[in-house]
């Protein structure tokens, strides 16, 4: 009887050991697994990081999307560096095809990142553009007797430029007679991008003898109000803008290039829009056979035709063709309801 409680304790004895060789066993294998992936996430943990990153500022661009006018700053906890090229959000080899017309110079970097958004309307809304900054160029807004008011709107108001952008804004009088206490005001940015609302032959020379780094843009327009006009880029190529959030867009843009790739999408669902609402005016056309509609649906198939061009070359032309349907929507009402 003693024999065999003996033997069932050394049975157990045998058993428990065994239990915990193994489970030694067991747990150095699970270790050497976690060791092991943890290396292996090391190793690509930056292209993780990447990919978070492109996803994460789509998702804000996303947000943005419900609002007619905002702004927000990112911080990050370390230095990042993406770029936004022909509609494709792109970091450290990780990329993802956008949807958002985003306006942005050639490469962001930094901890911290500025982003913005207007809605655009011409003259419905076509959708929001978005714009980045990463606060490493500093804007200034030249300006002189003639469109002083201009800038002053460009400043106080919907239309005006992002505030979380770094930007100054002088007359062209300022800039002639103290141009190096502008210099100093400007040192700690990495380049100093000039937007001229003047002529910018009296300036040019005098600006390369005191900026190391600088860019010179010129706009020029036939309106007062500088809603619609040409911009012309450093090395010389010519753009056209309609309407001040393009407008702001062409300012913030690395060149010429990237601006028309997001004009043409702009372009793009433009037309694609009033195609909708030429449908729509010739449903609502069968229905009110004593509404006369057929001017809205001429204006609206002529602006479709100069939205979907493969390149807007002229303000004039289109802001004719944009009067034209605001014109004849005007001209409805009453039992004959308006397109939009």
């Amino acid at each position: 009887m003693w024999a065999f409680h003996t033997m069932r304790s050394n049975k157990g004895q045998m058993s428990s050991s065994f239990s915990y060789i193994f489970a030694l066993i067991i747990g150095s294998i699970m270790f050497m697994f976690f060791v092991g992936f943890a290396y292996q996430y090391l190793n690509f943990a930056g292209s993780l990081s990447a990919a978070g990153l492109v996803t994460s500022l789509n998702d804000e661009f996303a947000v943005f999307s419900a609002s007619d006018s905002a702004e927000k700053t990112l911080e990050f906890s370390s230095r990042l560096s993406f770029r936004v090229y022909e509609g494709k959000l792109t970091s450290e080899g990780q990329s993802k095809t956008i949807d958002h017309v985003i306006f942005a110079p050639f490469e962001i970097d930094g901890e911290n990142i500025f982003l913005a958004t207007k809605s655009f309307e011409i003259p419905y809304r076509v959708g929001n553009l978005f714009y980045i900054a990463d606060g490493k160029t500093m804007y200034v807004v030249v300006y002189d007797s003639s469109s002083e008011e201009v800038i002053q709107n460009l400043q106080s108001s919907y239309n005006s430029l992002p505030s979380s952008f770094p930007v100054q804004v002088v007359s062209t009088t300022q800039l002639s007679s103290d141009m190096q206490t502008l210099y100093e005001l400007t040192a700690s940015y990495e380049n100093v991008r000039f937007v001229f609302f003047s002529s910018t032959k009296d300036y040019e020379d005098k600006i390369a003898q005191v900026f190391p780094n600088y860019e010179i843009l010129e706009v020029s327009s036939s309106l007062e109000d500088y809603s619609a006009g040409e911009i012309v880029y450093p090395d010389g190529e010519e753009v056209v803008y309609i309407g001040y959030p393009l407008l702001i867009g062409a300012i913030v843009s690395g060149d010429a290039y990237m601006y028309t790739y997001n004009l043409n999408k702009v372009m793009e669902k433009l037309s694609r829009l009033t195609s909708v609402y030429y449908d729509k005016t010739k449903f609502i056309a069968a229905q009110l056979p004593n509404c006369d509609y057929a001017a809205m649906k001429t204006a609206l198939n002529n602006y479709k035709s100069i939205a979907g061009s493969e390149e807007l070359s002229s303000y004039s032309s289109f802001l004719a063709k944009l009067e034209l349907v605001e014109s004849a929507n005007k001209g409805l009402g009453g039992e004959c309801p308006e397109i939009y």
